[in-house]
């Protein structure tokens, strides 16, 4: 058993499997370092230039460039082919981040932002879309925990890279910090061989992408809206177009979602929901985290951001175990823990936040991270295989757009209980644990409806 798994994980970093890893580890690297270096840079930013009324636009305009990116990706990719459509994306990403560094308004940091959220949704979402074709099912698995570490360790050096370049030099060169792995980009791209699945080109949607994007806006708004009765309303509207969006799909103008997608009588709509809700709940409960965490203990910006990576940390090297599992028993008992492990993370921290324990929060972070390692690479896999060989390169472009939709989805419900509850005020007075067991309460109910969902997702024998 040792032998074999010692072959597989060599097979994985040999001749152009190990190029195209490096290829996709670049890509997804690229768009999670940046998420974290550039952290301590927005609010001096936008101080400096007058952006504080607009700073969340910032983050929406990033998350609906995202899933334009996200959701054109497979039709974009089939247009221009995989080198030019990189190369390309990796040219508008570099264009924002330099906007952003001579912005001399704030209003340019908002334009760049949205350049660079559309080439990161494009660069992730064709990056997912080589897995299926250039690796094996074998080593599917293998691919997702190489990414976990990929993400935990680009997650940790992003706010030290970021923070250093603020504080010695300027928040303008912070923007800068992610010039390394997107130089690294372009050489694996030149230098590996991506293939296509053998199928059918997909076909630029412009209907459902309107639609979608429709969908971000209204959803982003909830974000900025202040009332409680705005923040339902915006999010309802949102809800309401994308479902809007299914609706029509296919019917006016051409397909955007493989077929059986979020639909609950398919392994594919199963895995869908998994991945939505599965990054909905957990951002219910992290967008307010680290504040929490601040004035309940008193820490600084340093330690409390390490409490906040420990559950990337901890999901990197679970990802890793479970990748280990051959049998489809054992690796579908882990895809469905998953939730669970979610639940009782939740859990923890609600109570971490009320009775003032620090080493419950510990525990709650990596419970949370050990169920998105055992379950994030088995429910992708699936989804991945459910979809016809046709689809199969276009589902797997969503998935991560997928899982963004659900991050911004819980960041508005994270918002709305933040207003109902008067979150803001508490945690001045220190009296967050109230507000706090609403947020954690939702996202573990969540959780549960993630864990019944999950047995609907079904892995196929390799």
């Amino acid at each position: 058993m040792s032998n074999t798994r010692n072959t597989e994980w060599s097979a994985l970093f040999a001749g152009n499997h190990g190029l195209m890893l490096g290829l996709i580890s670049a890509g997804i690297g690229l768009h999670a370092f940046n998420q974290f270096a550039i952290v301590a840079a927005m609010p001096l930013a936008a101080a400096e230039l007058g952006g504080m009324s607009a700073f969340s636009w910032a983050y929406s305009l990033y998350f609906i460039g995202s899933i334009a990116g996200g959701t054109g990706a497979a039709s974009f990719r089939d247009r221009f082919g995989t080198r030019a459509a990189l190369l390309f994306s990796s040219f508008v990403f570099a264009a924002g981040g330099l906007m952003a560094l001579a912005a001399p308004t704030f209003s340019w940091i908002l334009a760049g932002r949205l350049l660079q959220g559309i080439a990161d949704g494009l660069i992730v979402a064709i990056c997912y879309s080589l897995i299926p074709a250039n690796f094996p099912s074998a080593l599917i698995a293998k691919v997702f925990a190489v990414e976990a570490v990929v993400w935990a360790v680009t997650a940790l050096a992003g706010p030290v890279a970021g923070g250093w370049l603020t504080e010695a030099f300027s928040w303008r060169i912070s923007f800068l910090a992610s010039a390394p792995l997107l130089l690294l980009l372009p050489v694996f791209v030149l230098a590996a061989k991506p293939r296509t699945t053998e199928a059918a080109a997909t076909h630029f949607q412009p209907v459902s992408i309107g639609l979608c994007l429709a969908a971000a806006l209204v959803l982003s708004l909830s974000a900025v809206m202040e009332r409680a009765e705005m923040q339902v309303a915006t999010l309802s509207a949102g809800a309401g177009l994308f479902m809007l969006t299914l609706r029509l799909d296919g019917r006016v103008g051409k397909k955007l979602f493989p077929e059986g997608a979020f639909r609950l009588r398919s392994v594919l709509g199963h895995g869908f929901w998994v991945l939505f809700l599965m990054s909905a709940a957990h951002s219910v409960g992290s967008v307010y985290l680290a504040p929490m965490a601040a004035e309940t203990w008193g820490y600084g910006p340093a330690a409390v951001g390490y409490i906040v990576v420990l559950m990337a940390l901890t999901w990197s090297v679970v990802a890793v175990v479970a990748s280990w599992a051959k049998s489809l028993p054992r690796r579908h008992f882990w895809l469905r823990s998953g939730p669970l492990f979610q639940f009782v993370g939740f859990i923890a921290i609600a109570i971490s936040l009320s009775e003032g324990s620090i080493w419950l929060l510990i525990f709650g972070q990596m419970a949370i991270g050990t169920g998105f390692g055992t379950a994030w690479a088995n429910v992708n896999q699936a989804a991945m295989e459910a979809a016809t060989l046709a689809e199969r390169d276009l589902t797997s472009a969503l998935l991560p757009t997928i899982s963004t939709a659900g991050y911004a989805v819980g960041a508005g419900l994270a918002g709305m209980i933040a207003s109902a509850t008067g979150l803001v005020e508490k945690l001045a007075a220190g009296e967050a644990s109230g507000p706090a067991a609403w947020l954690y309460g939702v996202a573990a109910a969540g959780a549960l409806v993630t864990f019944l969902l999950g047995f609907g997702v079904r892995l196929k024998a390799e």
